[in-house]
């Protein structure tokens, strides 16, 4: 129907990090977890294999922690992205039975967001479609081959996007500062 795949984005670094940390997080819990079950009590000299051997007598927490956590893992962090091919775009909603083509004829403009990372693109019917990447160079380049008209301009949204992030970084900085000499005791109760 599109024809013939030229690129595919994926998630953002930083959100793959993210996601690398919320694993961590949730594995170590669940192998913590196993500690105290009566059953690994019995048989286990709580090491990593002896979880690893209970799980695999008893296995459904297993499958359900697979299920929950690392196949969703997955998914967004590898395979779910925005497909671009030769007559248009798939944009993935986040579920499969979700994604929406569209054709580049439908597509009115683009404008660029945030420099590098993001862009939005505007069909003719009224949808907005937001789309991140790590390389959003080529993303503009196919835009760019089939003629549709884009804005790489800062605009006002995007002066406010980096305000508001620098306004972000101001107030944690804020707070760590505050948190730290309370901690020191620098500062009066």
């Amino acid at each position: 129907m599109l024809g013939k795949k030229l690129y595919k984005t994926s998630m953002l670094n930083v959100f793959k990090l993210v996601i690398l940390a919320v694993v961590v997080f949730f594995t170590n819990d669940f192998i913590l977890d196993t500690y105290t079950y009566e059953k690994f009590q019995a048989i286990g000299r709580f090491k990593i294999l002896d979880v690893i051997n209970y799980h695999y007598r008893y296995p459904n927490e297993f499958i359900t922690f697979f299920l929950i956590v690392i196949v969703p893992a997955i998914y967004y962090a590898f395979i779910r992205g925005v497909r671009f091919c030769e007559k248009g775009f798939v944009y993935n909603r986040g579920l499969p039975f979700m994604n929406k083509a569209v054709l580049y004829t439908d597509v009115k403009d683009y404008k660029l967001l945030q420099p590098n990372h993001v862009i939005t693109i505007h069909t003719q019917k009224g949808d907005v479609f937001v789309i991140a990447d790590n390389n959003i160079e080529r993303v503009i380049a196919i835009l760019d081959q089939h003629n549709i008209k884009g804005d790489l301009a800062r605009d006002d949204y995007s002066r406010l996007l980096m305000n508001a992030k620098k306004f972000l970084i101001v107030v944690l900085t804020f707070t760590l500062v505050v948190f730290l000499l309370k901690k020191f005791g620098l500062l009066p109760r």
